[in-house]
């Protein structure tokens, strides 16, 4: 009895997890600063830091996201600067990894134009690479006060006005498409695979621990 109520209880909490992630809305992209991924400008190995001019960032903007590569990320704080003035700032953890980093910030009640973002890398367990496009040197980002040669990508993320229930009829639809058997009905039977892995699951675990 004690397996079952631990058991049940657990699954009710991931249940109750899940419905307070989806009242939450997804971010999307407001604006880049049209800088595209040409190629690496600099690969790094320890703590460092750069600042890149002339970006602007929309009202809204909630999250920072820049090309910057790692197999095990390193600690990434942003700042935005304009002015002279740190406007907005954010940091995100270790232990993330692709090719590129989202640094979520108190969010812009106004645009901005003509700001400075900068960022600061520390913790590195490996080689963490910036990706952007070659440039002048004139406008070109800044690292550990040196030139690169060019400017990183980046992007500006705000949250959705809808949240992740209200696009569940996007989201199922495009479930739908591209499959040799198409139609919005395919996630009916995805789920039900699903409910049915942990009805097993759970079945055999509390039959395991008796």
């Amino acid at each position: 009895m004690r397996i079952k109520i631990v058991l049940g209880t657990g699954l009710a909490l991931i249940a109750l997890a899940v419905f307070v992630a989806l009242l939450h809305s997804p971010s999307t992209v407001a604006a880049t600063n049209g800088v595209p991924l040409a190629s690496p400008l600099a690969a790094i190995r320890a703590n460092a830091s750069a600042c890149q001019r002339g970006e602007t960032l929309p009202a809204g903007t909630s999250a920072i996201r820049m090309q910057v590569e790692a197999t095990t990320g390193p600690q990434v704080a942003v700042g935005v600067i304009v002015g002279g003035r740190l406007v907005t700032q954010g940091t995100k953890g270790t232990a993330w990894y692709g090719s590129a980093v989202t640094v979520p910030v108190r969010p812009l009640a106004h645009t901005l134009t003509n700001a400075t973002v900068c960022l600061r890398l520390s913790s590195l367990s490996g080689q963490v690479v910036m990706f952007g496009a070659p440039t002048k040197q004139a406008v070109a980002a800044i690292a550990e006060g040196h030139p690169l040669p060019g400017r990183l990508r980046i992007e500006y993320l705000q949250s959705a006005r809808q949240s992740w229930w209200s696009l569940a009829g996007a989201v199922i639809e495009h479930m739908g498409l591209g499959r040799a058997a198409s139609g919005t009905w395919i996630v009916f039977p995805i789920v039900a695979f699903g409910l049915a892995a942990i009805a097993v699951g759970s079945w055999t675990l509390v039959r395991e621990l008796r």
